[in-house]
Parts: C-alpha cells; structure tokens; sequence
C-alpha cells in the first residue's frame, strides 16, 4: 500500500506540473520587458480510495525577453498537498516544488498556412536537501500557432518532459482562442499526457480572461478529467512591465 501511495503522489505531482502550463505561446515577449504570471490552482484527484488535493499558493513564471527572438524563464510553484485514504487524511505538506529554468526560442513567423513556431526548453531542478546533477529533469516543447481570422487563433504544443524522479511522459495542448474584443477573450483546451504505450491522462479546459491594459491581464479557468478522475479550478494574474 505505501509503494502504490508514493507512486500515486509522483504520478500526479507530474501531471501537476503540466496542468499549471496553459498553452504555451509561440512568440516571444518584447526585448527588455519583464512578464511575471502568478498561478493558483485548486485540484482534486481521485485513484480509489486514494484523494489527493493540491493547491497552488501561488506558482510563479517569469519571462524576460533577451532578443525580439529570446526570452528567459523561470517558474517557481509553491504547492499545498493533503493526502487522504477512506476519507482519512494521511499525509499534508506545503512544499516548495522543482524549479524550472530555461528559454524560449521564436523560430519563424507565422506565413499563409504555415503556422508561427517556437521551441521551449526549460531544466527541471529539484529542491531536496541533497542535490544530484542525475535528478535533474528536463521539458522540451514545440509551440505553434494559426491565425484563423481576426478574432480566432488555433494554438498548439506537443512536447516530452522527463521528472526529476526519472518518469517520462510526452504531453500536447490543444487550444482555440476567441478575442469577443480588445478587452475580453475566451478558450476551450484539450490537453493530456501520453507514453509509447497509452494515453495516460485526457482533459478539457474552459476559461476567460480580461485585459485591463496591455500589461495586466486576469484569466480563470477549469478544466476536469476526461479519462480519469481530476477536476481544478484557477486563475492567472499576468503583469508586465519594461526594465
């Protein structure tokens, strides 16, 4: 029982780290601007009699455009998680998770068909008392996106990430967004992790957001599982400003 309950915390701490990335974007802030998003989420996973809720309180990513072409990131989630069995709480802690650190690159603009393209390569470094260069983690992605007419866009990443416990998963998100106006927008997203042998998780995701300017933008959303047991709630505070 304690192995299939550890395994459990893992699995879903790694589809965790995933559910708190939206569709990533396919182009790059502006040089010298400083773009921090802070992140809550609410959710609630369920494996027989296994719950586990978790709480983002809040997560932060920072972006920071090096280049037109260039910017920095790094995302630093600070997480609550209660563990219950037969509705018996056994396990609670506030923790500050792995940290990710890296880039992302714009690598053509979209043309016609052919959608607008970056590349996302972040580290996963863990945060335990005893680091170890073999923990390190990785999370490559590849993000497109179309301009469908002038309020509508199709955005797209497919990507693998390897954990710091050495779990492998490839994962994709799938996203339509609807501009009703310069201050008020809408998606629907799919998104999911897989392997070489199955689909592990398949989730739907609705949300809004409203842009009070162009540097502060509040978004919510929530999503619940399609082949498994999950629901979150959250939002997204977005602030930026040039240094």
């Amino acid at each position: 029982m304690y192995k299939f309950i550890l395994s459990f915390i893992i699995s879903v701490l790694f589809i965790n780290s995933l559910i708190a990335q939206t569709v990533e974007p396919s182009s790059s802030i502006a040089k010298n601007l400083l773009q921090i998003e802070l992140e809550s989420l609410y959710t609630i996973q369920k494996e027989k009699s296994i719950k586990l809720e978790s709480i983002s309180i809040p997560s932060a990513l920072f972006r920071f455009g090096i280049t037109r072409q260039l910017e920095l990131q790094l995302n630093t989630p600070i997480i609550k998680e209660r563990l219950w069995e037969n509705d018996h709480l056994i396990h609670s802690l506030n923790k500050f998770d792995d940290i990710q650190v890296g880039f992302s690159i714009n690598l053509w603009q979209e043309k016609n068909w052919i959608p607008e393209a970056s590349l996302m390569i972040r580290a996963i470094l863990p945060t335990d008392s005893k680091f170890e260069i073999h923990k390190v983690g990785k999370l490559c992605s590849f993000n497109l996106s179309n301009t469908l007419t002038n309020k509508l866009t199709f955005n797209s990443n497919i990507g693998y990430a390897e954990n710091t416990d050495n779990s492998k998963s490839g994962f994709y998100i799938a996203n339509f967004t609807f501009e009703a106006s310069s201050k008020i927008h809408f998606f629907i997203e799919n998104f999911g992790d897989f392997n070489h042998q199955k689909l592990i998780s398949h989730n739907l995701n609705l949300g809004g957001g409203y842009n009070f300017n162009q540097n502060f933008v509040v978004d919510i959303s929530i999503a619940n599982g399609i082949n498994h047991h999950m629901f979150y709630v959250g939002g997204i505070i977005t602030y930026a400003f040039e240094l």
